[in-house]
């Protein structure tokens, strides 16, 4: 069966409330500095980045600014849990001692990733968004608006996020994760006959 680009977004949205999940998971676990419970989400997000990465590019071939926007932020999130996977521990996360002093930009280069991660999910809410808004009435306008909107929080403060590094990391992550939320309900309308 092959796999049409309406499928695809399908997919996508389910991958992206299922990020959603973990990272309240994660925030819930307060897994911060404790490997046993933040490397298990971490190696689920980077196998869902990779899904996200690749459909996106299948996304790609019927409206090239969401399915590439999706796919970088893909792209993103995997390197992002890949450097939390493959760095953290080994610079000092979680350990008894003091964290080598390679370990903060390390950090610090793994959330610009995931700032742009979401920023890039913040410019595909505000493009299909903003389709659904123009072409549909009644509650998958209302879903179009509300993608566009959080989109256009999001990419705002993950910009920010990005230019002034962590101090925005809560309010920019939230916002992102919103996003990801209603760019997931958007996705379940995708259309590419309408694009």
């Amino acid at each position: 069966m092959p796999l049409t680009a309406k499928r695809a977004a399908q997919l996508v949205a389910l991958a992206m409330l299922a990020t959603v999940v973990t990272q309240l998971v994660y925030m819930g676990l307060d897994a911060g500095g404790k490997s046993h419970i933040a490397y298990p989400i971490w190696r689920t997000e980077a196998v869902i980045a990779l899904f996200v990465a690749v459909l996106g590019l299948v996304l790609a071939r019927t409206n090239a600014l969401v399915g590439g926007a999706i796919a970088t932020g893909g792209i993103f999130n995997l390197f992002q849990t890949g450097m939390g996977l493959t760095m953290f521990y080994q610079l000092g996360y979680g350990g008894e001692g003091p964290p080598d002093p390679a370990f903060f930009p390390v950090l610090n280069f793994s959330f610009f990733l995931y700032f742009a991660a979401k920023a890039a999910f913040g410019i595909a809410g505000i493009a299909l968004g903003m389709e659904l808004w123009r072409s549909h009435g009644g509650a998958w306008k209302f879903a179009g608006l509300l993608a566009a909107l959080t989109g256009l929080v999001a990419l705002a403060l993950n910009l920010g996020a990005m230019s002034m590094g962590m101090g925005l990391v809560f309010y920019a992550g939230g916002a992102g994760t919103a996003a990801a939320v209603f760019l997931a309900a958007a996705l379940f309308r995708f259309d590419p006959a309408e694009s």
